[in-house]
C-alpha cells in the first residue's frame, strides 16, 4: 500500500488549463473519489498519476517516491478503464494473467493469483470464456480482476461503472466496496455521479474547471459545503436556492423572512443565497411546526418513488423540490403548507458564492 500526493500540479493543453495547481494527499489504504462535471479535470489528474499524461508543473509522489519521470509500467499502479479494455481473443483467465505474463511472473504464481482473484470476484466458472460471452457486469469484474492480480500499491479507476445499466451499477458498486474492504489498497476512483461518490468514498474531492473545490467525507460535503457549487452538486435532488437580501437578523427572499442565525452582522445589506435541501422541507400537516419556517407553496408535480414523494413546488414564481413521506395528502394544483427546517438552512454570499459560516 502507499500514499499518493499531488504537490501544486498543473496540466495545460495549449491555452486550456485542465488541472490548476492541484495539491492533494491521499492516505494509505484510502478509497478516495474524484467527482465533478465533465471537463472538470478529474480524469486528467488520474492520467497524470498513472503516467499517461505529463504534468505541466508540480510534483507527483507515490509513497515517498517522486514519479514525475517514472514510466507508467514502473509506478506500481493498476488502472481500470470505463470501456473494460479486455482482449477479445483471450479467455478470462488469460486476460487476468496477461499483465503478470508480461512481467515474467512464474507460472505457478500466475496460477495462484488468477485463482485467488477469480474466487474474490466470483469468476471461477467463467475463466475459459471469451469477453463476448460475458455480460457487462462480468466484463467489468474481469477488468477489476486483472488490476487486482497485479497486486499494485495503488488502484486507479476511471468511471468503471458508467457503461452499466442502473441495477447492475448498484450491484457492481457494492462489489467494489467489498473488494476494497477486503484488500485495503489505496484506491482513487473517478466519477461524474455524485451518488457513486457519496456511497463509495472514504473522502470525496469535488472539482470544477480544473480547480479543487472541497475535500472531505461524504457527510462533510453534504452538511457543510464550502460554496454554492459543492452545495448544488452534492445531494440528490439538488439543494434548493433562493436569492435574498440580508438585514442584521434575517434574509428576505420575497416570500419569507429567513432567520440568519447569528450571521447577520457580517452580511447585513448584502445579497445572499438561501439554500435548503429537499429533505429539510417538511409537510406541516404531518410534523411538529417547531423550528420550521412556514411557506405556502403551490404543488406543480407529485413524483411517487415508493418510499417517498418528491414534490415540485412553487412559491412566488420560484420553483423548489421537497422530499416528504408517501402519506402526504396533496395533488398537482393544490396548495401545501410546508416548513423549512431553520436549523438546516445554508447561506451563501451571492457575490463570491462562498458559504457564510
Amino acid at each position: 500500500m502507499a500514499t499518493v500526493r499531488f504537490d501544486h500540479v498543473t496540466k495545460r493543453f495549449g491555452d486550456v488549463v485542465a488541472v490548476n495547481d492541484l495539491s492533494l494527499q491521499v492516505r494509505d489504504g484510502e478509497f478516495l473519489v474524484l467527482v465533478g462535471p465533465s471537463g472538470c479535470g478529474k480524469t486528467t489528474a488520474l492520467r497524470m498519476l498513472a503516467g499517461l499524461e505529463e504534468q505541466t508543473a508540480g510534483d507527483i509522489f507515490i509513497g515517498d517516491r517522486l514519479v514525475n519521470d517514472v514510466p507508467p509500467k514502473d509506478r506500481d499502479i493498476a488502472m481500470v478503464f470505463q470501456n473494460y479494455a479486455l482482449y477479445p481473443h483471450m479467455s478470462v483467465y488469460d486476460n487476468i494473467a496477461f499483465g503478470l505474463k508480461l512481467r515474467g511472473t512464474p507460472k505457478a504464481e500466475i496460477e495462484r493469483r488468477v485463482r485467488d482473484v477469480a474466487a474474490i470476484l466470483g469468476l471461477g466458472q467463467l475463466l475459459a470464456r471469451k469477453p463476448k460471452e460475458l455480460s457487462g457486469g462480468q466484463r467489468q469484474r474481469v477488468a477489476v480482476g486483472r488490476a487486482i492480480a497485479r497486486e499494485p500499491a495503488v488502484f486507479l479507476m476511471d468511471e468503471p461503472l458508467s457503461n452499466l445499466d442502473a441495477k447492475l451499477r448498484i450491484q457492481t458498486r457494492a462489489e467494489l466496496e467489498k473488494i476494497h474492504q477486503r484488500l485495503g489498497k489505496t484506491t482513487i476512483y473517478v466519477t461524474h455521479d455524485q451518488v457513486e461518490a457519496m456511497t463509495m468514498g472514504d473522502r470525496i474531492v469535488v472539482m470544477k474547471d480544473g480547480l479543487l473545490q472541497q475535500v472531505g467525507t461524504p457527510q462533510d460535503l453534504h452538511d457543510r459545503p464550502v460554496n454554492l457549487f459543492v452545495a448544488g452538486f452534492i445531494g440528490a435532488p439538488a439543494m434548493n436556492f433562493f436569492p435574498a437580501k440580508a438585514s442584521t437578523i434575517a434574509a428576505d427572499t420575497g416570500f419569507a423572512s429567513v432567520p440568519l442565525n447569528g450571521h447577520g452582522g457580517r452580511v447585513a445589506g448584502r445579497e445572499v443565497i438561501v439554500g435548503v435541501r429537499p429533505e429539510d422541507i417538511h409537510d406541516l400537516a404531518r410534523t411538529d411546526p417547531g423550528g420550521k419556517l412556514p411557506v405556502e407553496a403551490k404543488v406543480e408535480v407529485v413524483e411517487y418513488l415508493g418510499n417517498e414523494l418528491q414534490l415540485h413546488l412553487n412559491v412566488g414564481g420560484r420553483p423548489f423540490v421537497a422530499r416528504v413521506p408517501t402519506d402526504t395528502q396533496t395533488t398537482p394544483g393544490a396548495t401545501l403548507r410546508v416548513g423549512f427546517d431553520t436549523r438546516r438552512i445554508h447561506f451563501f454570499d451571492a457575490a463570491t458564492e462562498e458559504a457564510i459560516r
